[in-house]
């Protein structure tokens, strides 16, 4: 089961909101963790047993390094800690890819469990934060239980802190206000994927089925950036339908997007893209070995090379080389990663004052550019098939006479969702609705403005409906970071 389907949304998700309602602290939330722990036997079985093993251990482990007085101890069972969290998530993502080499027949298929490297970073960063004392081990075990396994984020985060979420777990209040914008959030998070992403999906998908000869450069150009949108659109559709799922429970989450394709940057782009994961690679591991790597060198220089470039650059290409091996046990992922340190790396060392100088929109473009470039790696099975995509859309590629024309994967479907993924990429809704909302402010007659809200009403239910008939009838898409 996961959060866009008509069995979470009809079956699941109503008698649990009601439930909960009538609840009060403790109780409500013994009922969520239970609740969650059904969400995700549901679609993963016995693999629930090794979600609360995760959320159990984790809660013990925080409490050792807690009541441990000494710094030294308090470290060891850290590194423990770590090192257990880490261990889990190095034999489900990468165990059975490092075995396969290994071995000289076929082996069993490996299910990996879902949200597990998302579920295993809250953990770990609830470990770290009790070590470094920004917040006490929590004593109720319900509380921890939930904090990680906590069916809106689970499968795919955000990837929340504890800090963040201590005193929502202890007390929180829930209102018709916030339940009516938690509902307009998963509205607008399910019109993202099921109508948007999954409508890209199938021609993106067909276009890079396509053998490097028969691809001519505006079929993978078109393939590039559809992709560069359906990526989008799918893992923003389900943080908002998680952080609108948090609201209704009385949760705020924090946000994972914020209009990454108007980055002027990639420096800025990974500011506002899948802010959970790079906050914490920055908080956690970029800034960590800079500090460490500053305190082993005396002086200003060494080698002749600044203090400040010794400790950004080894940690910003592990930093984003670690970001890559995130996403899974393929080099792709880690040139992909590699790939972006490089140009955050060059736009410090060079690229920064060059594109102040820009028109802000064509900044805008070079980000697009190297995006789009990166995300065809990303999307690519090997690296094979994403150099033959790379030379089809730079022209280099001789097309076979049988190459598939552009118009061919170009329906009226299609267009549609390109056209209406644009408009929510680049926030064009947002600024169309303030600046009518503005010019309603100052009418004389009232009844326009509530002619507007029954029009956004109206147009919410819309999609809702839609959705819902889209995945009653029509087979969808998995969500791309439910791989992960």
């Amino acid at each position: 089961m996961t959060l866009p389907s008509p069995a979470f949304l009809f079956f699941f998700l109503p008698p649990v909101l009601l439930v909960s309602l009538f609840l009060k602290k403790e109780p409500r939330n013994a009922f969520l963790l239970l609740a969650s722990l059904v969400f995700y036997a549901w679609g993963e079985g016995w693999l629930v047993l090794l979600l609360l093993g995760s959320a159990l251990a984790n809660h013990f482990l925080a409490l050792g390094i807690d009541r441990a007085e000494a710094q030294g101890k308090r470290r060891a069972v850290l590194v423990a800690a770590l090192g257990l969290n880490l261990s889990l998530l190095a034999a489900c993502k990468y165990g059975h890819a490092i075995a396969a080499g290994m071995a000289d027949g076929a082996l069993p298929v490996w299910r990996l469990p879902l949200g597990i490297s998302f579920f295993t970073f809250m953990a770990m960063a609830y470990l770290i934060e009790v070590y470094n004392r920004a917040v006490p081990a929590e004593g109720n075990i319900v509380h921890t239980a939930l904090f990680i396994s906590f069916f809106p984020t689970v499968l795919a985060g955000p990837i929340n802190r504890y800090s963040r979420l201590r005193p929502q777990l202890s007390e929180r209040r829930v209102t018709r206000a916030q339940v009516f914008l938690g509902l307009r959030r998963i509205i607008i998070g399910l019109g993202k994927k099921v109508l948007l992403a999954d409508t890209l999906a199938g021609t993106v998908d067909a276009i890079f089925a396509i053998p490097a000869p028969g691809l001519t450069p505006p079929l993978a150009w078109l393939g590039a950036a559809g992709y560069t949108l359906q990526i989008f659109l799918d893992f923003s559709g389900y943080s908002d339908i998680a952080i609108g799922l948090g609201r209704m429970f009385g949760f705020t989450f924090m946000e994972n997007f914020k209009t990454p394709y108007l980055s002027r940057s990639i420096t800025d782009f990974w500011n506002r893209w899948h802010i959970s994961l790079s906050s914490w690679l920055r908080d956690f591991v970029f800034l960590p070995v800079a500090y460490a790597i500053s305190r082993r060198i005396k002086g200003d220089r060494w080698l002749g090379i600044r203090v400040d470039s010794w400790c950004y650059y080894p940690s910003m290409l592990l930093t984003m080389f670690l970001c890559g091996l995130w996403h899974g046990a393929a080099w792709t992922f880690v040139a992909w990663g590699v790939y972006h340190g490089i140009f955050i790396m060059l736009e410090r060392q060079a690229l920064k004052k060059h594109l102040r100088r820009l028109w802000p929109p064509l900044q805008t473009a070079y980000v697009l550019l190297v995006a789009g470039f990166g995300w065809v790696l990303f999307r690519s099975a090997d690296f094979s098939q994403a150099a033959g995509f790379w030379r089809s859309m730079l022209g280099a590629t001789a097309s076979a006479g049988g190459a598939s024309p552009p118009l061919l994967h170009l329906d009226g479907r299609f267009l549609l969702a390109l056209a209406a993924g644009l408009a929510v990429a680049f926030s064009m809704l947002p600024v169309l609705q303030a600046r009518i909302e503005k010019r309603l402010a100052g009418s004389r007659s009232g009844w326009l403005g509530q002619g507007w809200r029954l029009l956004a009403l109206a147009s919410l239910a819309a999609v809702f409906a839609v959705s819902v008939l889209a995945m009653t009838s029509l087979p969808g898409n998995p969500f791309i970071y439910l791989r992960f």
